[in-house]
């Protein structure tokens, strides 16, 4: 099989299993938040939902990469800031972090959080019978306080999330 330029390098075999457990860290983590399921995504991935909408997926043999599409201007600030990388594939559309080390399981796990706010709070929003999860009795605007954001991510975030 030819080598493919976007994904990174493998590691030695016990890297991997570390990386295995780091993955499985945070896919226990995030499938215990109110209204997410978890499904098989493309490439091996396991893909995280609220309602219908995806709000990332990991793929465990990929150094536990994390992809996750953002609204543009999230997805700007983070980048800004550092928290995440364009993604491996689709660098204008969504971003990927990669899981390498047990400390890099807190961002993942932050990084999913974003996203699932936003989403979430697309669901309070919307009248659309199909979209709409048991209540998910979730506080956006708390959390976002409790979230340790720079001045500027919390103003795109609150910013978005109150346009929709």
């Amino acid at each position: 099989m030819p080598e493919d330029d976007r994904f990174p390098k493998a590691l030695p075999a016990g890297d991997n299993q570390d990386i295995k457990q780091y993955v499985e860290q945070v896919i226990e983590i995030v499938s215990l938040w109110p209204g997410v399921t978890t499904g098989d995504g493309r490439f091996n991935s396991t893909m995280f939902s609220v309602g219908q909408r995806e709000i990332g997926h990991v793929h465990p043999h990929q150094l536990g990469l994390v992809d996750i599409s953002y609204p543009q201007l999230l997805r700007e600030q983070l980048l800004v800031e550092g928290h995440t990388e364009k993604h491996h594939v689709v660098p204008n559309r969504a971003t990927t972090f990669a899981i390498e080390s047990e400390d890099d399981i807190k961002q993942a796990v932050f990084l999913l959080r974003l996203s699932y706010l936003h989403h979430a709070s697309m669901l309070e929003q919307t009248s659309d019978t199909e979209e709409q999860v048991e209540n998910i009795d979730l506080d956006v605007e708390a959390e976002i306080r409790q979230l340790k954001l720079s001045d500027e991510l919390r103003a795109v975030l609150t910013q978005i999330i109150n346009s929709e």
